[in-house]
This record gives structure tokens, sequence and C-alpha cells, in this order.
């Protein structure tokens, strides 16, 4: 079975990047200024069962993608499946304390429907690749200086 799987480290304590990560209704602004919108439901804390759908512009055309946390164990581990496009893809991103930081880890399988199915590998190649993108971009938003 073909997977997709990326790590990094973040220097900053596990609990600072588990909450950035948990929390996309509020990073997601800082992870693309440009312009993504991103609802959450049900209000209040992030947990199994919340919802996220998230609606950008790609390729001249307005993208909706959707997020379901399946199981989120504080400070360790967040399980979600998503809708993208023609993808069912089943993830997890785990977190781990480490001398001076955090690693996370990324994996997950993309779950293409149909037809799609027999382009998994590329799926799988492109999904990794948006996820080492997107933990860069963490770590770069995390790791900054604070402004002064």
């Amino acid at each position: 079975m073909a997977m997709m799987e990326t790590s990094i480290f973040i220097a900053r304590p596990v609990e600072n990047v588990f909450q950035f990560l948990l929390n996309p209704d509020q990073s997601a602004p800082k992870m693309d200024p440009a312009g993504s919108f991103v609802a959450k439901t049900p209000a209040g804390p992030p947990g199994p069962g919340t919802t996220f759908v998230f609606r950008q512009r790609n390729l001249g055309r307005m993208m909706e993608t959707k997020t379901h946390y399946t199981a989120v164990e504080p400070n360790r581990k967040i399980e979600f499946d998503a809708e993208i496009g023609p993808m069912r893809p089943r993830c997890s991103l785990t977190f781990e304390a480490t001398e001076g930081g955090t690693k996370v880890i990324f994996i997950g399988n993309s779950n293409p429907l149909g037809p799609a199915k027999l382009l998994t590998p590329l799926m799988d190649r492109m999904g990794q690749k948006n996820w080492s993108w997107r933990l860069a971009k963490v770590k770069e938003i995390l790791e900054a200086p604070a402004p002064t």
C-alpha cells in the first residue's frame, strides 16, 4: 500500500506545536494570508468529531476541502479523515517532545476513489510533498522571532 510520510523538528515546546496544528481555523490565516477561509463545527475546543471546511482559490477556482478529527490525544496525536476532490485521505500527526523542541511526524494514505485509484502512487507523492511544505511553513511561523 502506498503511503505519505514526512517529519520535521520544530524548536518549540510540544504544547505550542500541537495547539497550532490542532486549530487550523486559527492557524490557516498565518499559513496562507492570501486567502483560506476555514469554518469549524461544532463550536468549542477541537476534538474527535470536529470538522473543518477549508475554502480557497486554486487555479482560479474556488475549492472546498473537509477535515474531520477522528481521534485526539492532547500533545501526542491527531488522527483525521479528509475529503479532497477524488481523495479520502486518512492521516495522523504524531508529536514527540525532544531535546530543544518537538518532532512532528505526518503519516497518511490518499485513498483515491473510483478511477483515481489508478493514480494512488502519484496522489501519495503529491500529498507527501504538500505535507512536507506545510510542516516547513509551520516551523517557519513558530520559530520566527517575536515581533518587537
